[in-house]
Order: C-alpha cells, then structure tokens, then sequence
C-alpha cells in the first residue's frame, strides 16, 4: 500500500509538471466519460430501474390484438372478455381494468379538469401499491349504497389541497358529487398507459368501478388492463394460456371475437418499447466516443512515453524491473481517468438537466432520470475501465526500450520508431472509423427527420390554438343542452378580434386516439364475419374542416342545419375511407351504417375531405367518418381557433368565452396546433439531436488526435525533413510526404467506418422514416466531409513542416 501511495504522488507531481498535457488530457476524457454517464442516467431510469410497483417484473398489461392488422397490435378491451379471461385463467393472481377519463374538482380553488381513472377496486393490491395515508380501496367501494371516495395522487394532494395533514376524511366535490378522500398514494407513483386515454397526462385521481352487467355486453372496446403473474409463471406460458381463451371466446362470440386474440406486454415493455431501442443505440454511440477519447488520450502517452525514455532508463538502471515501471506508467494514466471520471461526473450532472428538458415528457415513464447511485457506480467502473484501456498500450510500449541506447546523451527517437508509429496511426484510423460510423448514423436521422418534419399533416397548423371543453353530464343532461353550449361558445369564439374561423371536433389530430367502429355500406351483402369493413369515426361541428383548412375534395360540408338539428343522419367521409371501402365507386350519395350507437341508422355521404394524419406523422391515414355533433353529441370537445396572428394571444379571450357561458365550467388542455404536432416528432428530434451532438463531439475529438499524431510526427521527423530538403526535396515535396501519411490513415479509417457503419447502421430501421439504413448518399457525403476534415487536420502540420529551414532542421535535437 505504500508503494501505491508512492506511485501515486510521484505520478501527481509528473502530471502537474505538465499542465497542458495534463488539462488536454483530462478534459478529453471528461467529455466522453461526461456524456456515457448523462446517457446512462436515462437508460438506467427508462430500463433498469426498478418501477414503483411491488414485484414490476410480474406485471403485464393485457390488450386485445386484432389479426387483421399485425396480430401485435395493442387495443382496448371488452369488459365481457376481461371477465371471462379473469374466471378462466390459471397464469394470473389477479387482474384489474381500467378507464381514462377527466373529472371536475370544484371548490376549494378554481374549477379544474384533473386527469382520473376509474378502476376496479383491485388495481392497487394488484400493482402491488399501498398508500401513504389512509388505504387504497377495497371490495366494497363503488357498490350502490356505498359512500363515494377517492384515492388522490401525491401531486394533485400538495399542488390542491395543500399538502393537509387532516386530509383523510376530507370531502371533495367531484362532478358535482360529494366524494370522500379516503387515501394518498406514494410520490413517485403514476400510472398511466395512454391507450384509451383522452389526456396525455397521468392520472391524479382514482374512483372504485364496479362493472355493470351491461359494460359486459359483447359491444365495444374501451377499457384497459393490467395482471399479476403467479410466482413461477413465465410471460410465454402466460401468453399461450391467453391465445387458448381468446380461441374458446372467439367460437362463443364470433360476430364479436372473430379475429380478436389477447396480448400480453411486460409492464417495463409497455413503458419503454418505443424508446428501449434508441436509448441503447445512444448508450452505444456514447461508447463510441468514449473509445475516442481514449485513443486519443493513449496517443497522447505514447507521444509522452518518448519524451520519458530517459528518465525510465535511468530507473531501470537504478533496479526497477519492467513490471515496476509498467505499474507506475498505469498508475498515472489512472490517475487521470479518475480526474477526467470527476469532471465528467459533473457535466454528466449538468447534462442529464439538458437531456430531461430536451426529451419528450412520456420518454421516462413513472421513473425520474437523476445521479443516484447505480450512475456514480456506473462512472466509477468506467473512469476505472477507460484509465486501463488508453494506459495499458502506452505503459507497455513505454517500457520496451534498449537501455544503452536510452542512456546515451545523444540518443534520438529512442521510442519513438516504427513501432509507436504504428501504434499512434491505428489509434488515428480507429478514430476515424468511430466518428463515421456516427456521422453517418446522425446524418440518416437528420435525413429521416427533415423528411418527418415535410410530412403534410393534411391541415394547416400555423396560428391555431386548441382548447378542450368536458361537459359535466350532471348540468347538461340531454343532447340538446351540450350541442347548444358548443354551438354557442363557437359562435363567440369566431367574433374575437384576431380570429379567422372556429369550430370544435371531439377527438383532436395529435391529442389522444380517435374512436373506431364496424361500417356496412347499404345494398352490398353483408361480409363475413370478422371480414367487416373499418372506420374510424371522430364528430365535428359545421367549422371544423374550414377552421382547420382541410380541403374539400368532393360534394359540400356540413350546413347549419346538419351541425345543429338531430336527425338529418349524414357523414362526411376522407379519401382513405372512399378509397378502401368505395373502390371504384362515386361515393356521394352512399349511405352507410356505422356502429356507434344503440341504434344506428344508415348516413348519407354528401362529402369528402383530403386525408389528415391523426397520432404519427409518419403513419398511414385511416380511413375516418365525421358525423355533425347532433348524430353523437359528446359531451367532451375541442375548440379550434384559427388566428390572424399569434394563437397564443387569444387565449386569456377564448378562455373568458367559456367562463362568461358557465362560470363553473373547468377548461381542459390549452395548446397550439404546432405544439402538438412537434410534440409527435419529439421522439425523433431527441434522438437526432442527441446523435448529432455525440457525432460532432466524435469528430471533433478524431481531428484532434488526427492533428496531434501529423504534428508530433512532423517534430520527431525534423532532422530528416532537413536533410530532405538539404539534398534538394522542394516544399510541395515535404507537404505531399507528411499529407499522403495523413491521408493514407484517413482512408483507411474511412473505409473500416464504411464497413462498420454499413453493418451497425441497420439496427436502426425502426428510427428512420424513408430513409434506407444504407443510403448511398449520406454514407457518400459523410465520408468525403469526413476526408476533407481530415486533409484539414493534416495540412496544418504539413505546412509547417514544409517551411523547415534546412540549417536549423540540421541542428534539431
């Protein structure tokens, strides 16, 4: 231990003997072990972590999958078939449902929407959550007779109520009921899976369900659910188990089932599955810069090894074997990665901030991305790991040396021969080839994302404000009230200075999902069960389209009339829908049955709008029905306002609109119509962006090291160029030699990173949008850009070569 001790100062002391070297050094690795850690922060929060839920890993959330489609889709579900999985199954200990919805908390401040869930009374015992005051719900609560209560979110309890002690027994005025708060759940719990939901907010209030005998018709899917596994069971005993049930229930009710089956998805899946493969292709490029900066840091030792030749041999002479010195080399390379692990540790720290405010607001699930211990491990271990991958080469070629030769006064490049050359010029090709593989990745995202972000959503987005409007059934108990109340706050929102047009549709573009249903078209037979045709069904008022500027394509759009008055059963449908279900057919003047009501009647088709995108911009369009608000008056809508200038400017107006209408009434989410369509591609531009900066970092580091080696080359070779250029070698000669030795390293990195990047590339398919994981032109301009940087980092050193002067070159030592 002393002698560690001792290895350890005298190390020290040679490091600040060389401050420049040393800062260089430390700060290289700084940014690489810096960005590793920041990455690994959300990796370890998004993938590792474990859930707030006791036993996570027995968790799965249930979903039907229609083998239409894919067969892996996730859909809500039929209360019917919950019941029968939940009585037939032998793999679950238990299974709880489900539903989003909003709830209007009065008193006690401002009305306010807050985000709620019905669920029956066992969602918690089976999530394996118990409140941290007072209890969650049991059998009981929800039944006729039954007091009503609710179990609050730790959020909504201290932002609401104020965080009261005497919370438990407080009575609360929810839609306009009298509700008893019977529990607090814990701070870091959430739950919220976005399936059926209307908000893309978790829930912050619980109510008991008790299902009644006609949710469980074989009518209509809607709900969602979660299962426990029993101990020993395993997720593919689990899901063939299911796949029976669904057959047995699929020949029981084939007019409902036919083509319906259950999926089964790990609740840690169904939280991060469509981030796990981009996180650890980040976590992978973050390790390509790490290595980076280590390649670079090692040729900065060998560089420093030559220059140490004499004061090693001189230790030798003095009796230190070659292993003694080994381990001082080694000690002071990790004495660096533990500096450069440090300040890294601190960026990292400063950098996970960036990456939380920069990523989309679901990425992290029901974790929080913060430094706790597993990430200062995970620094430790790589500092540790990174000291011994750049120390260990420089160390052993700094001990191979010819003492005579190291201790003769006039020896010259002792160390520095054909060897380290060697070795510095792998490190510079290998460089090379990790920054293109990068450069080439993030290019094929900006690529895929320029092409994402000219998608037409099929509407104008610019200057729309959209706000949600949820009806309390309580206070407008018929469809004539709700459609006069939306039909009022339209025509006022439209008269407010600065607005173009309004109108209000019920399932908003970019906001949530949109309702789909069966649709017959009159005078065809109907088909085969399980072989209907689809549509998706959304309501709108007479503005809607104009509000919004979705053209017209064909017939006319909905009158005052048809907006306002029941019974006029027309639709208007999208091109997707005439040309899936009409094929070669005038579709105007169809009618057609949607299955959406108790009684449905057919609709006449007396329109037909261009196509719009309604979750992902890099989805195919559905095909979509829109009834006027009278054919299915939801008591839940959201205003569209188009602004001449701002939208922004108008909400304080549009906001008084609906207070001036009914002063108790909450209003929901406020946003632009851009705000959510780049909150759809947020994903993507975390992932570009976060690629893009690693690249940059790679490439800056690579011309760095490709700089440093032509440079320290350059100084060890003076004596030689000297004698060139004495023996008649020209200027443009010296430039040509040190540039061909430059490039040469180039190419030959150039052409492994190709090799790499066309092999590592394709693991990220599932993130481009028409953009081939192999195209030929960002693979062809990142590698010229890539030599061009290059020839750059090399003509620097090969100028100053080529103005040697012979006589002093002569004299160089």
């Amino acid at each position: 231990m002393e002698t560690l001790f001792k290895d350890i100062r005298y190390g020290i002391r040679n490091l600040l003997k060389q401050p420049a070297f040393t800062a260089v050094a430390i700060i290289t690795l700084a940014l690489g072990i810096g960005a590793s850690t920041a990455i690994f922060s959300v990796v370890h929060a998004v993938l590792l972590r474990s859930l707030p839920y006791g036993g996570a890993d027995r968790l799965v959330t249930v979903w039907e999958n229609n083998r239409r489609s894919d067969g892996k889709s996730q859909n809500v579900i039929n209360l019917g078939n919950f019941f029968d999985w939940k009585e037939q199954n032998h793999v679950f200990e238990d299974m709880a449902a489900f539903f989003d919805l909003s709830s209007k908390l009065t008193g006690d401040g401002e009305p306010e929407e807050v985000p709620a869930q019905i669920a029956t009374p066992n969602l918690f015992s089976v999530l394996g959550v118990n409140a941290i005051m007072g209890r969650t719900f049991t059998p009981d609560d929800g039944k006729p007779n039954a007091p009503d209560v609710v179990v609050l979110s730790y959020g909504l309890w201290q932002r609401r109520l104020g965080g009261a002690s005497q919370v438990i027994g407080r009575h609360l005025t929810v839609n306009n009921h009298d509700v008893t708060v019977v529990g607090v759940l814990p701070a870091d719990f959430t739950w919220h899976i976005a399936k059926n939901s209307m908000s893309n907010k978790p829930a912050e209030m619980w109510r008991p369900w008790q299902v009644s005998n006609d949710l469980r018709q074989r009518h209509g899917r809607f709900a969602g659910a979660v299962a426990r596994l029993k101990p020993g069971v395993t997720l593919g005993q689990a899901q063939i188990e299911m796949n029976t049930i669904g057959a047995r229930l699929e020949k029981e009710y084939p007019d409902f089932n036919t083509n319906w089956g259950v999926n089964l998805v790990p609740l840690r899946t169904q939280f991060s599955g469509e981030i796990r493969k981009a996180l650890l292709i980040l976590l992978g490029a973050v390790g390509f810069v790490l290595l980076i900066a280590c390649a670079n840091v090692a040729n900065l030792l060998l560089s420093r090894g030559v220059s140490r030749q004499k004061e090693i041999a001189v230790r030798a002479a003095l009796g230190a074997s070659r292993g003694r010195i080994v381990r001082q080399l080694l000690t002071e390379s990790l004495i660096l990665a533990a500096l450069g692990g440090a300040l890294g540790l601190m960026l990292a720290w400063q950098g996970t901030d960036g990456l939380v405010a920069l990523s989309p607001p679901e990425l992290f699930g029901p974790s929080s991305v913060k430094i706790n211990a597993s990430v200062l491990a995970f620094t430790v271990g790589v500092s540790l790991l990174t000291g011994i991958i750049f120390g260990l080469v420089p160390a052993f070629e700094a001990a191979r040396f010819d003492l005579q030769e190291s201790l003769k006064e006039g020896g010259k490049n002792i160390g520095g021969g054909t060897r380290s050359h060697r070795l510095r010029g792998a490190f510079v090709a290998a460089e090379i080839a990790l920054a293109l593989v990068l450069l080439i990745g993030a290019g094929l995202l900006i690529r895929s994302f320029n092409r994402l972000q000219s998608v037409d959503p099929g509407f104008e987005a610019r200057n729309v404000l959209t706000m949600g409007v949820s009806l309390s059934q309580w206070k407008y108990d018929s469809a004539r009230k709700t459609i006069d109340f939306f039909k009022q706050a339209v025509d006022q929102l439209q008269v407010l200075p600065d607005v173009e047009a309004a109108g209000a549709i019920n399932f908003l573009p970019f906001n949530g999902p949109h309702a789909g249903t069966l649709v017959e078209i009159e005078g065809r037979p109907k088909p085969p069960v399980g072989q209907g045709l689809y549509t998706g069904i959304c309501v709108t008022d007479a503005n809607y389209f104009r509000a919004m500027q979705i053209p017209l394509k064909r017939g006319r759009f909905f009158n005052e009339q048809e907006a306002t008055t029941e019974g006029r059963h027309v639709v208007i449908v999208n091109e997707t829908f005439a040309r899936k279900n009409l094929p070669n057919e005038d579709p105007l003047g169809k009618r057609v049955t949607i299955y959406m009501k108790d009684e449905n009647v057919a609709c006449e088709i007396i329109g037909v709008v261009a196509d719009s995108k309604y979750m992902t911009l890099d989805g195919e369009p559905e095909p979509m029905a829109y009834w006027p608000h009278p054919e299915l008056s939801y008591p839940f809508m959201t205003f569209v306002i188009r602004t001449r200038g701002q939208a922004t400017n108008i909400t304080a107006a549009a906001r008084n609109v609906i207070h001036t209408l009914d002063p108790q009434q909450p209003i929901g989410d406020i946003n632009t119509m851009e705000h959510l369509l780049a909150r759809s591609i947020a994903r993507s531009r975390f992932n570009t962006a976060l690629l893009a900066v690693f690249a940059l970092v790679a490439l800056a580091l690579a011309a760095v090291g490709t700089y440093g080696v032509m440079s320290y080359a350059v100084t060890q070779r003076t004596h030689e160029i000297g004698i060139r250029m004495a023996l008649g070698a020209g200027a443009r000669d010296v430039l040509q030699l040190v540039l061909r030795r430059g490039m040469t390293l180039a190419t030959i990195g150039v052409l492994v990173g190709l090799a790499g990047a066309f092999a590592l590339t394709r693991l990220m398919t599932s993130l481009l949008f028409e953009v081939k994981p192999t195209d030929a032109t960002t693979f062809a301009a990142v590698s010229l850009s890539l030599i061009v940087v290059a020839l750059l980092a090399c003509y620097i050193p090969a100028r100053r070569a080529a103005k040697v002067d012979p006589l002093v070159a002569l004299r160089y030592e």
